[in-house]
């Protein structure tokens, strides 16, 4: 039945003009390969254009193809398809990748993981297996209906595997590490199409690699992960939103520092800001939000009385559990920050703390955002690290333990090639201002890259670090197949 239908979509897209290739032996052989759950659509088509659109529209990855995979067998075929016909192949998971190099894929093929989406505990509850194509929204939900818990992301609408592989930051990393601190194994396809176990036991190297630097080695189909009971006492998260005009950002600031520098800063704490612009609250500047995190019933009253005590225009308070945790962001899957059809470019930047005059630079420039962009925001996120930094740096690829904040711009845009230039732009200002204090050495977090960062600023600078990775690129893709995110490049 599977092969029928195939067939009728191949007829039927006839009329849509997409015939390159199609009727041609080598690919009626594939299609006839594949699993009879697995799709495949073609420009033209609506399946095609709905499965193409990533959550910023300023990334334009041009494919022939897209395979709606349902097994790793498929993603095996998928990518000897790919390499038999010398196209480049990407996974599409999330797409939210704001990379500027993914818009160097012309006639491709997109693996879209979305089939791939079962999750299963295992090991008496203390790991859980996950496919290639889960979402972070889904694992939370799914996880938290059977008493357990994971470290999880700051959205709902992101795939999960994809954050592992550039280390992952979100909700509970203070208690559990990041989220490529879970990994316990992982099934991987490799460039030419092969399937192998990496793990502490099995390639082990690689296992080190793929937990930082994971998006140049493989598509991941499956991964066992850690996963944690949850614990009545931790099972609220109490949050409150202090909304404050631009003039007191320097006081707000200076707390926020004094939590990050304390000897003693507990594992429940998270803190978020965010710059926005709210016409009602001051039609001409830009505001910002201090958002506080505490996993547990009630905030203690010393994070929130300094915050009170600087008249902020408007405060925000709920209980709620991990589950709505990201909606408070908007980042639900109906929250705006999920909302596609935008142009969007993300610039990060990690801290260990903030430096008040670097803000107020970062301040200003939004005050001289173009119309056009004044739906941009400014991430300043700072999850509880306790767990991430306790773990030894050279164990696993991720860099940049030591950080406590993790800065990024989300500029957005309209759908405007004419005003991708000045995103760009606007993005490179934001950074440099945003380094001022510093040594100036840039470490930019993988998973928000925007293309043009060096190895050392997405990898780290230490030499052996960036050795060993090369050494494991050239063995494990020779030909730089997976080339189209952070790619690890030579000397």
């Amino acid at each position: 039945m599977g092969t029928l239908l195939w067939a009728l979509g191949a007829i039927s897209s006839r009329f849509l003009g997409t015939l390159t290739l199609r009727t041609q032996p080598p690919r009626d052989h594939f299609v006839a390969s594949l699993n009879s759950k697995a799709e495949i659509y073609y420009p033209g088509s609506e399946q095609f254009l709905n499965a193409s659109v990533r959550w910023s529209a300023a990334q334009t990855p041009q494919y022939d193809m897209i395979v709606k995979v349902s097994s790793e067998a498929d993603v095996q075929k998928t990518i000897c398809f790919a390499n038999e016909n010398k196209r480049p192949f990407f996974t599409i998971s999330g797409g939210h990748g704001t990379t500027t190099l993914i818009n160097n894929i012309t006639n491709g093929v997109g693996i879209l993981m979305h089939n791939m989406n079962n999750i299963t505990i295992v090991d008496n509850g203390s790991a859980a297996l996950l496919e290639g194509g889960v979402f972070s929204g889904d694992l939370i939900s799914y996880l938290w209906s059977h008493g357990k818990q994971t470290m999880t992301t700051g959205c709902d609408c992101v795939g999960y595997i994809a954050p592992i592989l550039g280390g992952g930051h979100g909700w509970l990393q203070g208690r559990y590490g990041l989220a490529s601190d879970q990994l316990i194994s992982a099934r991987m396809v490799l460039a030419n199409g092969t399937a192998i176990t990496v793990s502490q036991d099995s390639n082990p190297d690689l296992f080190w690699a793929i937990r930082g630097a994971g998006h140049n080695f493989g598509v991941v189909t499956q991964v066992k992960m850690k996963i944690y009971d949850r614990e009545p006492e931790q099972d609220q998260w109490a949050t409150s939103g202090f909304v404050f005009t631009q003039d007191k950002l320097e006081q707000v600031f200076t707390i926020a520092n004094g939590w990050l520098e304390s000897p003693k800063r507990p594992v429940e704490l998270t803190q978020y800001g965010v710059f926005s612009f709210n016409p009602d609250i001051d039609p001409i500047n830009p505001i910002f939000m201090m958002w506080i995190y505490w996993q547990g019933p009630a905030i203690p009253s010393k994070y929130t009385d300094p915050l009170n005590a600087l008249s902020p225009a408007a405060v925000d308070y709920s209980v709620t559990g991990l589950t709505s945790v990201n909606a408070h962001l908007q980042a639900d899957r109906d929250g705006g920050a999920c909302a596609e059809g935008f142009s969007r470019a993300m610039v990060p930047i990690s801290l260990t703390n903030y430096s008040l005059p670097a803000l107020r630079k970062v301040l200003d420039i939004f005050t001289t955002l173009p119309t056009e962009f004044r739906t941009s925001i400014m991430l300043l996120e700072g999850y509880a690290t306790n767990r991430v930094s306790e773990i030894p740096s050279e164990g696993s690829a991720f860099p940049d333990r030591d950080a406590n904040l993790l800065l990024s711009p989300v500029l957005t845009w309209p759908k405007n090639a004419s005003l991708d230039a000045t995103g760009w732009e606007i993005g490179g200002r934001i950074r440099r201002a945003a380094l001022e204090g510093t040594d100036g050495k840039l470490e930019a977090y993988v998973n928000y890259a925007r293309g043009d960062e060096s190895m050392e600023e997405l990898y780290g600078y230490e030499s052996w670090r960036l050795e060993k990775l090369r050494k494991l690129k050239k063995e494990f893709d020779p030909h730089g197949r997976f080339n189209f995110y952070a790619p690890i490049l030579e000397d």
